[in-house]
């Protein structure tokens, strides 16, 4: 009886796209949207840091640019954390974020 790998038989037929590296590029950037007004985007700010994760900050409070960006992706709640174009943390979630980051298990 002969194995078959899945992987490898999905990608002899469908070679995956360039399209998709395209799509992925900064895919590696971290960007939280605060405030000064909330403490959670203080804890948000600590916890990242403590996990040793290089991010951008935006205070949406402060940056007009900022406040359009978070409006567009949720506009709720703060702290926002984007990572790339499609994790995205809303409040301060800490189990998510240490899974995001490979810090806790499923």
């Amino acid at each position: 009886m002969r194995h078959i790998g899945t992987i490898d038989w999905l990608y002899r037929w469908n070679a995956p796209s360039l399209a998709l590296d395209k799509e992925m590029d900064n895919a590696d950037e971290a960007v939280l949207y605060g405030s000064d007004e909330s403490l959670e985007s203080t804890a948000m700010v600590a916890l990242l840091n403590e996990l040793g994760v290089q991010f951008e900050y935006r205070r949406v409070d402060r940056d007009p640019a900022a406040m359009r960006e978070w409006e567009q992706l949720d506009g709720e709640r703060v702290p926002l954390l984007r990572m790339g174009k499609y994790a995205i943390v809303h409040g301060l979630d800490r189990v998510k974020v240490q899974q995001l980051f490979g810090w806790v298990g499923c």
